[in-house]
């Protein structure tokens, strides 16, 4: 799991918008939020164009119907959050100091915005066409992100010889995902860092020499 804020102005007209691709990111902006609130099954295409301000044939000049709304918004996501991800937590340093800013990132993310975290985390695998290939590359770019802090890790002896790196990302990624769906279903009031913290700790106390 991961998430990212809409690069759209959810409030943007037709007219108002900056050509094409401000119409395209409003359209997308406006689709993460009715698919939030209302779920996939429950948003249609109308509700969407009048949140972006757009008429609902505009919606079909850009995506397919809601499938493409929903996997487009999924990837392009995921994406970014990859990008910034990798910002966030440099190129060089300990594997523990990494691995904390890794998972205090996506907390933050998931507490920043979390509209966007209820669609990817919840409604993006309620489209048929979730595990195609275009999502699956996507999901292998956010995995990426583990697979690599991970091996870095063991190829500078600061993680334990002996650890699966594969079981090991599979169970971080299981870990934040669950942790910020708590968060999203529960009380949003409690922070999400310490969660984020605390599991780094424990991952840590078992991953590393």
């Amino acid at each position: 799991m991961a998430v990212l804020h809409p690069t759209g102005v959810l409030a943007m007209t037709e007219a108002a918008a900056p050509g094409r691709e401000g119409r395209r990111q409003a359209i997308l902006a406006a689709a993460i939020e009715v698919f939030a609130e209302r779920g996939f099954a429950g948003a249609h295409i109308r509700d969407i164009a009048a949140r972006a301000g757009v008429g609902e044939g505009t919606v079909y000049l850009y995506f397919a119907g809601k499938d493409d709304l929903l996997l487009t918004a999924f990837r392009e996501t995921l994406r970014r959050f990859c990008q910034e991800a990798r910002a966030a937590i440099g190129a060089q340093g300990p594997f523990e100091e990494r691995l904390r800013r890794l998972l205090c990132f996506q907390a933050a993310q998931v507490e920043a915005h979390p509209a966007l975290a209820t669609m990817l985390l919840m409604e993006s695998r309620q489209s048929r066409y979730f595990y195609g290939e275009p999502v699956r590359a996507a999901l292998r770019e956010y995995a990426a992100l583990y697979d690599e802090l991970l091996a870095e890790g063991q190829r500078r002896g600061e993680l334990r010889p002996d650890v699966d790196p594969v079981l090991a990302r599979r169970a971080l990624l299981g870990a934040i995902q669950e942790v910020a769906l708590d968060w999203l279903l529960g009380d949003r009031a409690r922070p999400l860092a310490p969660r984020a913290q605390a599991l780094a700790d424990l991952f840590c106390r078992g991953l590393c020499t």
